[in-house]
């Protein structure tokens, strides 16, 4: 078999690129060259047919494109021939819960309390299934710290593989979640605990929905203080407020605070409101909100000109407004990406906010999505900076789901890409991530099938290339096996 057609055999079996190797004596030793590819690049909307790479050391050292019959391919040890499929940067997934485990209450103290506690094996899980959907870079914005600290040790050293993890440690949250939440008593609590994070190695401090105005500043104050960034998820406390504060990131599409509504759908949303342990006011906000009001169009403003991060999760809202229906969204031979524990409830959890809300308040809910379809494409029109999040424990389906949100928000592929490319290397800080460019850092996929005709060719992925290491899926879908006991 000649070395073009063994190599065409991998990639079509999906086998380990490493199998297709040619070897160049002459060349730079340690150098992997990627060519005959079709490079998407989305930060540039640039689609480069002919195209090659050239990695060495966990970077790209060169591209360029080939010009028909002119032998221009630089030596390589390796020569990866892509059989003109198609080469888009790493996918990057903002808002990771990875390190999670599954919800649940126990008993402490003699009282329930919910718990998100993990343990290494589902993190383990959760890490290979969303490298093998394609997600080389994440970011937690929650969970336990040395939990977070543990995986970002294991991954860095090669021993979990798995995305590159940047997080934050446990939310600030009256409510007690073990595994989840601290509220200290004061502030010198609040400061010991900013630091205990810090030194695990949290870039953030979360806030939570439960704080008051006064706590929400003052961890603002203090995780500046500590050289650190916030990132909040709030209800009561405007987004307005947070970001007059200086806020560094804002997470999912519920600025559900009477402060952003005016007029009559204001009076009757704090009347909702009043109704307790409800779980309505995740939709009538947006039944009751106008864009085009004084205090949104303030927001929408100061969101722009001060360039907060926001990860919307638009996912988020649709599973609670379609809970009952998450089997046809998400039907059961895509969820593999789960844990074998994880598989068991998901979607009775998720059906337990809305259990008892009527079939009228259920298409009442359904019916916003429009309105929340709206504020994402009112705030990447103003300019305010997005990214891709999927608020899961793994990406997978919920990944492709949030970026077909996005396209039916008013985006285009192009856009839609870049902002689970680029725009997710901006909202995490990394500039030398999320392109295909020299200098970069070599996370890349391949895929059979163009993404710019349809999104659901992500679903094509067979390589993942993260630091220049190159996994094949059916691989990665073995190690999962091993860990699970359960074939893929």
């Amino acid at each position: 078999m000649t070395l073009k057609k063994s190599v065409l055999f991998c990639l079509m079996a999906s086998c380990s690129l490493s199998q297709a190797v040619a070897e160049k004596p002459a060349a730079q030793a340690g150098t992997v060259l990627y060519h005959n590819a079709t490079l998407l690049n989305p930060a540039t909307e640039q689609q480069l047919s002919d195209g090659w790479l050239l990695v060495k050391d966990g970077r790209i050292v060169q591209m360029g494109q080939q010009q028909q019959g002119d032998g221009s391919l630089p030596a390589a040890t390796q020569q990866i021939d892509v059989q003109d499929q198609y080469l888009l940067p790493g996918l990057i997934d903002v808002h990771l819960h990875l390190t999670a485990g599954p919800h649940r209450v126990e008993m402490q103290d003699g009282r329930p309390v919910m718990t998100l506690k993990g343990h290494s094996e589902l993190t383990r899980y959760h890490a290979l299934s969303t490298l093998a959907t394609g997600v080389t870079t994440a970011f937690s914005p929650a969970g336990e710290p040395e939990a977070n600290a543990e995986y970002a040790k294991q991954q860095r050293a090669g021993h979990w593989p798995g995305p590159k993890l940047s997080y934050a440690g446990f939310v600030f949250e009256p409510t007690p979640i073990l595994g989840g939440s601290v509220h200290p008593k004061d502030e010198a609590g609040w400061r010991a605990e900013i630091n205990r994070q810090k030194a695990l190695g949290a870039e953030y401090i979360k806030l939570y929905q439960g704080l008051t105005k006064e706590e929400v500043a003052m961890g603002i104050d203090l995780t500046k203080a500590a050289g650190l960034k916030t990132i909040a998820h709030l209800d009561a406390v405007s987004w307005q407020y947070a970001a007059d504060l200086g806020i560094d990131a804002l997470t999912h599409a519920l600025p559900t605070s009477a402060e952003l509504l005016t007029g009559e759908g204001k009076a009757a949303y704090v009347a909702e409101r009043k109704i307790p342990h409800s779980a309505r006011f995740v939709y009538s906000w947006f039944k009751h909100v106008d864009y085009d009001n004084a205090p949104m169009q303030q927001l929408i403003h100061t969101l722009a000109r001060q360039q907060t991060r926001i990860d919307l999760t638009l996912v988020a809202n649709e599973l609670m407004y379609f809970a009952r229906e998450l089997e046809t969204l998400y039907p059961e031979q895509d969820m593999w990406v789960y844990h074998p524990q994880m598989r068991k409830r998901w979607r009775a959890t998720l059906a337990a906010p809305s259990y008892d809300w009527s079939a009228e308040e259920l298409a009442t809910a359904q019916q916003q999505i429009p309105k929340v379809l709206q504020l994402f494409k009112r705030l990447y029109d103003a300019g305010v900076p997005l990214a891709i999040g999927t608020d899961s424990v793994a990406s997978g389906p919920f990944y492709l789901r949030e970026l077909q949100l996005s396209q039916v928000a008013g985006l285009t592929n192009w856009q839609v890409l870049q902002l689970a490319t680029s725009g997710g290397a901006h909202h995490l800080g990394l500039a030398d991530h999320g392109q295909l460019k020299t200098g970069y850092v070599a996370d890349f996929i391949v895929l059979k099938s163009n993404p710019l005709h349809d999104l659901k060719a992500l679903n094509t992925l067979h390589t993942v290339v993260q630091q220049g290491k190159a996994w094949s899926v059916d691989e990665l879908k073995s190690q999962l096996a091993a860990l699970s006991g359960i074939k893929l």
